[in-house]
């Protein structure tokens, strides 16, 4: 059963997917990025980027995050993240973005807003096809102090990163890049 592990609305019960397209940030992975984040959690603003069941973006939601937006494309993955919104109270300082992932950001950049940090955690296999940190890199929604969190199969190779990488934790076969912009 996934839940909310911390936080205002800890313990809330979260909507999972049937099947295997839709793979929710294991939970220990998810406590360790949280751990590691800490206070800086509060009051940030938060890209929740491929959302799928949006436990991550919920997550720091309910640690204090003042604003948290998800973009997702899959529509059986919308109406769970939909649900999961509505799971913790439907806040008004949250926001779904129903578009592919590099729209969702265009549309962002072109509405001016910026994020403290930006979680990513696309489809494996389509890292194989796209990097998703190109348009983060080009359309810049990132605070000049802020993070990406970029979720990955440890054994996966990114061609080019665009960014800096200031930390990396590993649990299982999951690991998640701390990046931010370099200099």
């Amino acid at each position: 059963m996934l839940r909310i592990i911390s936080g205002k609305v800890k313990g809330k019960k979260l909507a999972t997917p049937r099947g295997k397209e839709i793979r929710p940030t294991p939970v220990r992975l998810r406590k360790r990025l949280f751990d590691i984040l800490g206070y800086d959690i509060m009051d940030s603003h938060f890209l929740d980027g491929f959302a799928g069941t949006g436990a991550v973006g919920l997550e720091a939601y309910s640690l204090g995050a003042e604003r948290v937006v998800f973009i997702e494309s899959d529509p059986e993955a919308i109406k769970i993240l939909r649900k999961n919104i509505e799971r913790v109270g439907a806040p008004p300082n949250i926001r779904v973005i129903e578009a592919e992932f590099n729209m969702g950001v265009r549309k962002l950049y072109q509405e001016g807003e910026k994020f403290d940090f930006v979680f990513i955690d696309p489809p494996y296999d389509f890292l194989e096809k796209a990097n998703p940190l190109k348009i983060l890199y080009k359309k810049d929604v990132l605070e000049p102090e802020g993070l990406i969190l970029f979720q990955k199969g440890c054994g996966q190779r990114i061609k080019k990163m665009f960014f800096e990488v200031v930390r990396e934790i590993k649990e299982g076969k999951n690991c998640i890049l701390f990046l931010r912009r370099e200099g």
